[in-house]
């Protein structure tokens, strides 16, 4: 199996940093990118621990507007989503300033102003009318919306010591507890999505959950909804291939199910394994990582993130790195990830972990429990190509 090239990710990364303004870039070749620039710092620092230098952290600081607070790069500066897209500008700016602040936080990048255009969701009223405009048949789209709402409201509690900012944060709890599905462990798979994008979605709310350890009790519905939802070839999407989005919001709600609960560990062991070649296969020559193999890819369409088929991104590259290092905290057998001296991103976002004892093992005992779905999943993986052809006679003959 191919092994994780640390080494070229961290050429890879170094590559893609500007020395004229201090960002990095989200595509070769394009100009620098706040999106580019939180991403990779931050890969390098799960990789090696290391900090940005003092150009870089300029570049971001002169990203903070002085009236919102609003981190705004100059992907976004002079280029607005068409009206109605389905990320319009209000999604984007709070996705990039939830992938901003946080990284300015990790790096001690000054915040100079305060974060104003987050005020709104403190006040209750508008947090109400705001939580009951979500729309669960896209509970994907709606759950990076509650991760930054949630993200937010941490901030201003933590950062700006705002004390309204709790009282909206329980609020922001008691609407999504109310709503979630026993059976699934999920939002939205309660007659308004798929299981699968009711998963997509409920990894960002939940680490807000994890990050505030609070109560959740459907560890179980959740484990066994998540398992199902793997493809034959070991990825997390339905149409097969495996995306740096649809893995690591398995990966990470496998990862964290492990450490709350005993239930179906050696199941969780055996998914992961699955999945690493999967993650592998995407990193490139470069030492970059695609989104997946085969396609054209942008960022929720922003023009200084459109990337060729198969070309390594700054996005694909630091999902990609963290994926490798949550499973790296469970399969501590696998040397190619255990070798390394992995960090996390200490401030609440996607990229943020709990912290997990590093004297846990895999036991001989573990290892014997892993062969039974091991040889279920190889088996099954052998006769899928089998099932499809005659799949495909049947309907042949039957049309």
């Amino acid at each position: 199996m191919k092994k994780f090239d640390y080494q070229k990710a961290l050429k890879f990364i170094e590559s893609m940093y500007d020395s004229e303004s201090g960002g990095f870039r989200s595509v070769p070749g394009k100009r620098p990118t706040l999106y580019g620039t939180a991403y990779l710092s931050l890969a390098r620092y799960y990789l090696t621990g290391e900090g940005i230098s003092s150009e870089t952290r300029s570049f971001m600081v002169n990203c903070q507007d002085s009236e919102t607070g609003m981190f705004i790069g100059p992907e976004l500066r002079d280029w607005t989503p068409q009206e109605n897209a389905k990320h319009d500008r209000e999604h984007l700016l709070l996705h990039l300033n939830c992938a901003a602040i946080p990284a300015a936080l990790q790096f001690d990048v000054p915040i100079r102003y305060p974060l104003k255009f987050a005020y709104r969701f403190r006040e209750l009223d508008y947090l109400k009318s705001w939580l009951d405009q979500r729309d669960l048949r896209d509970a994907w789209l709606e759950g990076n919306n509650l991760l930054f709402v949630g993200q937010l409201l941490v901030y201003l509690r933590d950062l700006e010591n705002d004390p309204t900012a709790q009282n909206a944060l329980d609020y922001w709890f008691n609407w999504l507890d109310s709503r979630i599905d026993p059976k699934t462990g999920l939002w939205g798979t309660d007659g308004f999505c798929s299981p699968f994008v009711a998963m997509a979605g409920g990894y960002h709310q939940l680490l807000v959950y994890y990050y505030e350890n609070h109560d959740y009790p459907y560890e179980k519905a959740l484990i066994d909804t998540t398992l199902a939802l793997q493809h034959v070839d070991g990825g997390f999407c339905p149409s097969g291939g495996g995306g740096a989005c649809e893995d690591v919001d398995a990966a990470d709600i496998l990862v964290n199910m492990y450490k709350k609960i005993d239930y179906r560990r050696a199941e969780i062991r055996v998914a992961l394994r699955r999945l690493l070649p999967t993650i592998l296969k995407s990193q490139n020559q470069d030492g970059g990582f695609s989104y997946k193999k085969g396609i054209v890819q942008s960022h929720m369409g922003i023009p200084d993130t459109v990337a060729e088929i198969d070309q390594s991104t700054a996005f694909a590259t630091w999902f990609r790195i963290h994926t490798l290092g949550l499973m790296a905290e469970i399969l501590t057998d696998d040397k190619s990830l255990s070798e390394l001296n992995w960090k996390f991103s200490s401030h609440l976002s996607m990229g943020w972990r709990r912290s997990w004892d590093k004297k846990n093992k895999i036991s001989l005992v573990e290892k014997i429990q892993e062969i039974s779905p091991l040889m279920y999943h190889r088996i099954r993986k052998i006769l899928f190509p089998a099932k499809r052809i005659w799949w495909k006679i049947y309907l042949k003959f039957t049309a």
